[in-house]
């Protein structure tokens, strides 16, 4: 853009779009001129360039430039025809698929319609964007989405894609609210419960361990009633038994509600019975859980190989950790279970 041209471009007074200068462009630009702005907060990287092509059409494109990794070509990523924009190409930068973060991008810029009472709302929703126009219209954004910039109205009806992910985000958002409204209700009674019990932990119900999201709460609760009460009124499976050196011990798989996040979830954990030959009394401790547990495999490196007594001792000793040095990722495995040798 010559001097000239963006002298004009600065003093145009827009009268469809916020964006006065790619109004301008698209009234009074020349063909290959071009006007440029930087991305909002969160998008400080990326580089909308806006090209006339010919009388009619501007071109959006996008350039990255980050500071480290020098500056590289992005995408094809809109046309304005006639004031009409049509979605193109692909947002690869981002890993949410579709066109809704693009089209977030260029509304930030002022990409928009002028006229506030045409306005479009966006907002990321669990797994899709939802977008709403001024008249109630809501869909998830898609390649190939044509939107008048003068009345502010959806030119085309939703793509198949489109309508699938919006309908799962909907799906999965209605979930996720009412899971949330259970929690808290959870929460909130199980808090009532508490301060009205002025400290007698007998009086409170021994599931409130957990509903409670106030960890010190849980634990107040946890540690009146014993470790081994709560696990008993829980869904459990043996996973392996074993007497070492004399003593008894159990590997115990128990299911742990989560009522506390809104998840509504329940997840698998390993527990270690060790039986007192003495008493008869069972004391338990958590152990890490094995491999398949995790998808993550970054995580896997510390959990147990198997699921057998011997594996749990190994990592509840860190025998893994003296025989291969590996600090964060040593494998705690049925073989390198090294029973201790009483020192006489």
């Amino acid at each position: 853009m010559s001097q000239t041209s963006r002298e004009h471009s600065d003093k145009y007074v827009s009268k469809y779009l916020e964006n006065k200068k790619v109004e301008w462009l698209i009234e009074h630009g020349k063909i290959r001129e071009n006007v440029y702005f930087k991305g909002a907060t969160g998008d400080r990287y990326t580089i909308y360039i806006a090209t006339k092509r010919n009388k009619n059409i501007i071109d959006f494109h996008t350039v990255f430039n980050i500071y480290d990794h020098g500056t590289s070509v992005g995408n094809h990523i809109a046309i304005i025809k006639d004031y009409v924009l049509t979605m193109k190409g692909q947002a690869t930068r981002y890993w949410r698929t579709g066109a809704g973060e693009t089209v977030k991008q260029l509304m930030r810029q002022g990409v928009c319609p002028r006229d506030h009472s045409k306005h479009w709302r966006i907002r990321f929703c669990r797994s899709s964007y939802f977008m709403r126009l001024y008249d109630g219209t809501e869909f998830t954004p898609w390649i190939g989405m044509k939107l008048n910039l003068k009345t502010g109205k959806l030119l085309n009806k939703p793509v198949r894609e489109s309508v699938k992910a919006y309908k799962v985000a909907k799906a999965t958002d209605k979930h996720a609210r009412k899971a949330n409204a259970l929690a808290n209700k959870n929460n909130a009674e199980a808090l009532t419960r508490y301060h009205a019990a002025k400290g007698n932990f007998a009086l409170l119900p021994m599931d409130d361990v957990f509903k409670h999201r106030n960890v010190e709460y849980r634990t107040d609760i946890l540690n009146f009633y014993g470790l081994e009460k709560v696990l008993a009124t829980l869904e459990t499976k043996i996973e392996d038994e074993d007497t070492i050196d004399g003593r008894f011990y159990r590997l115990i798989n128990v299911n742990i509600p989560d009522l506390a996040s809104g998840q509504e979830r329940h997840q698998w954990g390993l527990y270690l019975e060790m039986i007192n030959p003495s008493t008869g009394e069972s004391h338990f401790e958590g152990v890490a859980n094995i491999k398949s547990t995790f998808s993550n495999g970054w995580r896997s490196g510390g959990d147990l190989e198997s699921a057998t007594v011997k594996a749990a001792l190994s990592w509840r000793d860190g025998d893994g950790i003296v025989q291969t040095g590996q600090a964060w990722n040593a494998p705690s495995t049925t073989n390198n279970y090294v029973p201790p040798v009483k020192m006489t």
